[in-house]
């Protein structure tokens, strides 16, 4: 019986960005608030993540995990809220770097290089409670078993 080879989203992705490399060689430009939510249809899909102005491909609206419906309620956009509240992966990061087209007018200087942040990148400033997460479960924890185990 034959292989079956299944064509995953990565894979259509990843050959996608292969020939994405006009956003990142063409020089980015500023676009206005204005500008951006004149691409708000599927087929003209523009979002803004960070300060960085993307226009999604196409075949990216049926591909994307969430389904169609959550870009185009999106496009023409700044989705940086909601792009960081869904926690995207650092592929995901990766791929929308390959897309970007310009940088939102008043956006800082580095918007004019930057690519789209990865979760490291985000978390640098310090403070939240990561790396003291362990030593206050394992604290709750025996807080908790004293008061099951310990009072007989």
């Amino acid at each position: 019986s034959p292989v079956q080879v299944r064509f995953s989203p990565t894979l259509r992705f990843a050959r996608t960005c292969a020939f994405a490399g006009m956003a990142e060689t063409k020089e980015r430009r500023m676009i206005t608030e204005a500008e951006l939510a004149k691409h708000s249809k599927e087929d003209d899909a523009w979002i803004c993540i960070h300060d960085l102005i993307i226009a999604l491909p196409k075949d990216f609206l049926e591909e994307h995990p969430g389904g169609p419906d959550v870009i185009t309620c999106l496009a023409g956009k700044d989705v940086t809220t909601d792009f960081e509240d869904i926690a995207h992966s650092d592929s995901a990061r990766e791929w929308s770097s390959k897309y970007i087209i310009g940088y939102k007018e008043g956006a800082e200087e580095e918007a004019k290089t930057k690519l789209v942040p990865k979760n490291a990148e985000l978390s640098k400033g310090g403070g939240g409670l990561g790396p003291l997460l362990p030593t206050i479960l394992v604290a709750v924890i025996a807080v908790i078993a004293y008061f099951i185990f310990g009072k007989k």
